[in-house]
């Protein structure tokens, strides 16, 4: 397309003004590389030379920078986006102007074509205007508008830009620290440089790094030509000196660096750059919570702690810990040698750990993050308390009455609690081997103690001879951790004695009783001795001194030790009792016999003696002579018959013990033959090898030697005895039997076994002959003795009943008679014949219960009353008193009545005891039969028949005598005197069987007040017989008393069959605990109790120290 004159004539316009603002460019960068290159230069060289401060610097950096920006945009950036045609540029107008400027001849034309162009919208002269422009046009076409812009003369503008460009190039070259380090400085405006001085200070940049809240000590060394005295350091406007620490070192420490600290160094002028010590941010716990869950056995709730890092806790408690940590990247524990575990983070700033407590330990815990590994770490121990060992201990109680009777009582603890409490027995035999463990659970304990009872009696295994039975508690705790433990009491043990160890502690226990009694009768002599010269001492005085009622005083005290001495000898004889029931067949007579000096031992140790002393001294105080005389006399006699019973004691115990040895003696001799049979027949069968067999005949020869040697002794201690048994000495055959044993064995050594067989054999009929032998001689022994003894009594009987009459009529003589006569005198003579004949009665009896133990104590002690009685009726006749005298003399006769009766009842028991002991005799009584008999051996079902017959006689005697026409008073004493004595001795044999069962009663706690009621009546009616009174009142009493013996006969059978049934009971449950020991354990554990009371503030091995002293005081109590 051809283009007109006034297109190519704008094209030209356009080309101008691109020249016009190249123009202005050129210019423009002239301008600024001499301002922007002048600037710098001139900055440069004030910064080099005169260290401006920051400030300055910063002002100067960013005035350059802004000004040349400024003069950048001003002059070159505005012309070039003016050349690109961006913004605001010059119009046509104003280029036709400058164009016009240039060339005269064109000035008007062009911008005549510009405004007619603007014209030619007008529609009316739209062509003339067209023509007129492309007139003009054309006129001026060929004019170059672009030469009306000279870009040469810019040229003129190098004198700005020129010099410093030059000297630039000059300082570059020549020295160029200067431009290098004042651009340095002044780019780097925040930056404090040192002014060059005569010294430096040299710092470790890269060690200024502190862990926070910590110290940090500046290391500084100065380098230099001269060394300055003191370095500064400015901290925030404040100046500190730091330490010199030689001539170019310095330091200064930071302390508890807590966040980043700027400072510079100065001295002598000059300063140093600013530093930065920078904080590295450290690890730190804020805080922690602990969170115990305690193992479920020991009922403890859950627990939380906060802060608490050092823990005691039970064995198996799970712990867990949450750590509230800032500046934590990872969270470590590590448990003693362990290697760290890490925690888990669940929060920014949480971390979780959990771990089972099972032994004690220590921990740390760690902290690290990205700049501090293990920064930070703190220690905590964890105290485990282990469940510990539960704790036993126990108490065995014997049984006084039962020796394989045991109690126990005990306690069982544990700090958690308690799952079974068991009681373990085993038994090992004596022949060897031992039977499995047997154990029974005693009861389920309840929570950390319990106190138990529990009650075992031995005689339930049927044990053998040499057995033993070893028996221990053991208690299992609770423990969910380990599993359940268990504590053991000590191991106790029960061996029931071989017969050999029988029969030796028999014959120590005897011997112990015997030196008991031996030294009670020398003691008793002795008092008596002592009694009888204070007694005259006592006499010669007009007054009680106070060395006197010390000597009674001392007196007391001998006589308490006598006592004491007698209580060892009755508990020594009890306890051979007892063995001899448990451990050997029981010997009825035998048994009976140590049964009744039991009782013989038992009444010689009553409480009057005591009494009577303590009045005496009583009575001494108070001066009162007269009376302490006549106890002292009254305690004489009693001192004198208790030793007699002491005496009769030690005789029939040692009858009591050669007859136990002979019994032994017989009994060993049958098993030994026995024994030497079994081993004839191994012999001769050879069932075993000959050197055992030869060992076993030699243990046989050795129990034949100790047998020879007890034989021995048993006829050394016959003839001890006042009155010997006749016992045969077997030695010749014993040693015969000794030669064939010995004979066996050697034939056993020389392989001969038949021969030897027979000499066993023969050996074993010998013993058996001498057993049997031995035996015979026995039983023709003590019946001999027997009959002798009975003979004896008889006689006694004859004269007793003879004194009681010579009684009876001297008393009545008397009454009768003038107390100032010649036949006074004679009757009062009589009245000492009778006491001597008594007197050789006395001995005569003495003598019979010296060795016959049938003769019951309360014979003995009818015996004293009526010495007293006679005694008394001599000295009252002697003082002319009547009365009083025939008193005395009905006494003694119902005593003479009395002990007749005693002494008749006495023969009857031995007349049945010799029956009984006849060959092919079945009325043999066994121990336990016959109960309800009292010590006289009256059957308590009897008593009401014997009462009723003694009424029925009472009765048919008054018929009598109201038909022979005498009245109830009762006249001369005639033919009825004899029927009189016997009736009066027989209501005091009731009398005196009923006060030997309310005894027994009373030691059980059972007495009662209604039989007492009854001995009463009893007496009453007895003192009417013995001074012939027989009415109808008597009679009607004799119906009462009847009638409530039946009474408290039927209340007795009902007691006995409630006790049955109760004892029935009893055999199905165990045994219960005696209430006396029951009182016992309750007050020593309430003692306990009493300081058990543990304070929880107390660590656990204190507490535990508190549990072991109570528990070793309870056992110790």
């Amino acid at each position: 397309m051809v283009k007109d004159n006034y297109s190519l004539l704008i094209e030209k316009l356009d080309a101008f003004i691109r020249r016009f603002y190249i123009n202005q460019l050129l210019r423009g960068a002239l301008y600024t590389v001499g301002a922007v290159l002048g600037m710098f230069i001139l900055l440069n060289l004030l910064e080099y030379y005169f260290y401006f401060g920051t400030g300055v610097r910063s002002v100067m950096l960013w005035g350059f920078l802004g000004l040349s920006g400024v003069g950048l945009y001003k002059w070159v950036a505005l012309p070039l986006m003016h050349y690109f045609n961006l913004g605001k540029v010059i119009s046509h107008e104003q280029a036709a102007l400058i164009i016009g400027d240039h060339f005269a001849n064109v000035k008007d034309k062009l911008l005549n074509i510009l405004q007619l162009r603007q014209q030619s919208n007008n529609a009316i002269y739209a062509e003339l205007i067209t023509a007129s422009i492309n007139q003009k046009s054309n006129e001026i076409r060929l004019v170059p508008f672009q030469s009306a812009i000279d870009l040469g003369k810019n040229r003129k503008y190098l004198r700005y830009a020129l010099p410093p460009v030059l000297l630039l190039l000059f300082l570059l070259l020549g020295a160029p620290n200067i431009i290098r380090e004042g651009t340095n400085r002044l780019w780097h405006s925040n930056t404090k440089f040192e002014k060059p001085a005569p010294f430096k200070f040299l710092v470790d940049v890269d060690s200024l790094k502190a862990v926070q809240f910590t110290d940090f000590t500046l290391k500084v060394t100065v380098d230099g030509n001269a060394l300055p005295n003191e370095v500064f350091i400015n901290l925030g406007n404040v100046q500190y000196r730091l330490n010199k620490d030689a001539a170019n070192q310095f330091s200064y420490k930071f302390v508890n660096v807590q966040q980043n600290t700027d400072f510079s160094l100065f001295s002598g002028g000059f300063e140093s750059r600013d530093y930065t010590l920078e904080v590295l941010r450290k690890p730190s716990i804020l805080s922690f919570t602990t969170k115990l869950n305690f193992p479920g056995y020991i009922g403890r709730n859950t627990e939380e702690l906060s802060n608490v890092g050092d823990l005691v806790v039970p064995q198996g408690t799970n712990i867990g810990w949450v750590f509230n940590a800032q500046h934590t990247d990872n969270l470590q524990l590590r448990f003693g040698a362990e290697a760290g575990s890490e925690a888990k983070r669940f929060d920014d700033e949480l971390f979780q750990y959990n771990r089972r407590a099972l032994k004690d330990e220590s921990y740390k815990v760690f902290l690290s993050n990205a700049l501090l590994i293990g920064a930070d770490s703190v220690a905590y121990t964890i105290t485990v308390i282990p469940d510990l060992h539960p704790q036993i201990s126990v108490e065995e109680f014997k049984d006084s009455t039962n020796l394989k009777q045991s109690f126990f009582a005990g306690d069982a603890s544990d700090d958690y609690g308690l799952q079974t409490l068991t009681f373990n027995y085993q038994i090992k035999k004596a022949k060897g081997g031992q039977l499995p463990m047997t154990t029974t659970k005693v009861e389920k304990p309840a929570g950390k103690q319990v106190q138990y009872e529990y009650s075992w009696d031995v005689s339930n295994l049927t044990l053998d001879p040499g057995d033993e039975v070893s028996y221990y508690f053991e208690v299992f705790d609770n423990d969910g951790v380990n599993g359940s433990k268990s504590a053991r009491t000590g191991i106790m043990t029960y061996r029931v004695p071989t017969m050999d160890e029988f029969r030796q502690q028999q014959a120590d226990n005897s011997a112990e009783i015997k030196k008991d009694l031996k030294e009670a009768v020398k003691e008793s002599l002795k008092i008596q001795e002592e009694l009888k010269k204070l007694r005259d001492k006592v006499l010669q005085k007009k007054e009680m001194d106070w060395q006197t009622r010390k000597e009674m005083e001392r007196l007391m005290q001998r006589q308490k030790d006598l006592q004491k001495q007698m209580e060892e000898a009755k508990q020594s004889l009890e306890q051979n009792n007892k063995q001899q029931q448990e451990f050997q067949k029981p010997n009825e007579q035998l048994q009976e016999k140590q049964e009744k000096l039991e009782e013989m031992l038992d009444e010689t140790m009553s409480d009057e003696m005591k009494k009577l002393m303590e009045d005496i001294q009583k009575l001494m105080e108070e001066q009162n002579k007269d009376q302490a005389l006549e106890q002292m006399e009254e305690m004489q006699e009693n001192t004198e018959d208790l030793n007699k019973e002491l005496e009769r004691l030690q005789e029939l115990y040692k009858q009591l013990e050669v007859e136990q040895m002979l019994d032994q003696q017989i009994e060993q001799l049958e098993e030994l033959a026995k024994e030497q049979e079994e081993l004839a027949k191994e012999t001769e069968e050879q069932q075993k090898d000959n050197p055992q067999l030869e060992k076993e005949q030699e243990k046989l020869n050795e129990k034949m030697d100790e047998l020879t040697k007890k034989m021995e002794e048993l006829l050394k201690k016959n003839e001890e005895l006042k009155r010997p048994q006749d016992i045969e000495n077997n030695k010749q055959d014993m040693n015969d039997t000794k030669e064939e044993m010995k004979d066996a064995k050697q034939e056993i050594g020389k392989q001969q076994n038949k021969s030897a067989g027979k000499k066993q054999k023969s050996a074993a009929n010998k013993m058996k002959n001498m057993a049997n032998k031995m035996k015979q001689n026995k039983e023709s022994g003590d019946k001999k003795q027997m009959e002798e003894d009975i003979k004896a009594i008889r006689q006694l009987l004859e004269n007793l009943v003879g004194l009681s009459f010579a009684q009876e009529q001297n008393m009545k003589d008397i009454t009768n008679a003038t107390i100032n006569t010649p036949h006074y005198v004679e009757l009062t003579q009589q009245q000492f014949k009778i006491k001597d004949d008594f007197k050789l009665v006395e001995d005569s009896l003495q003598a019979l219960a010296n060795r016959q133990i049938q003769i019951e104590s309360i014979i003995t002690e009818k015996v004293s009353e009526i010495k007293s009685s006679l005694k008394s009726s001599i000295e009252e006749l002697e003082e002319r008193r009547v009365n009083t005298a025939t008193e005395q003399q009905q006494r003694s006769m119902k005593s003479l009545n009395d002990l007749a009766l005693l002494l008749a009842e006495a023969m009857q028991n031995m007349q049945q005891q010799m029956a009984s002991s006849m060959p092919g005799n079945q009325a043999c009584q066994k121990p336990g039969e016959g109960k309800g008999k009292g010590k006289q051996g009256e059957p308590k079902d009897k008593m009401s028949k014997g009462q009723q017959d003694l009424n029925k006689i009472m009765k048919d005697l008054k018929e009598r005598m109201e038909q022979q026409g005498k009245g109830a008073s009762g006249g001369q004493p005639g033919s009825n005197s004899k029927e009189f004595a016997q009736m009066a001795a027989k209501q005091a044999a009731l009398r005196n069987a009923l006060r030997q069962l309310q005894k027994e009663k009373q030691e059980q706690g059972k007495g009662s007040k209604a039989l007492d009621d009854i001995m009463d009546d009893m007496n009453k009616i007895e003192t009417d017989l013995v001074n012939k009174r027989l009415t109808n009142d008597m009679l009607k009493r004799q119906e009462q008393i009847l009638t409530r013996l039946l009474e408290e006969e039927r209340a007795e059978r009902e007691r006995e069959q409630d006790e049955q049934r109760q004892a029935e009971t009893a055999r199905q449950q165990q045994p219960k605990m005696p209430p006396a020991l029951e009182e016992y354990l309750k007050k020593r554990r309430a003692e306990v109790e009493q300081f058990r009371t543990v304070s929880p503030a107390l660590k656990p091995y204190y507490k535990q120290l508190v549990e072991e002293y109570l528990k070793g005081g309870t056992q110790g109590k």
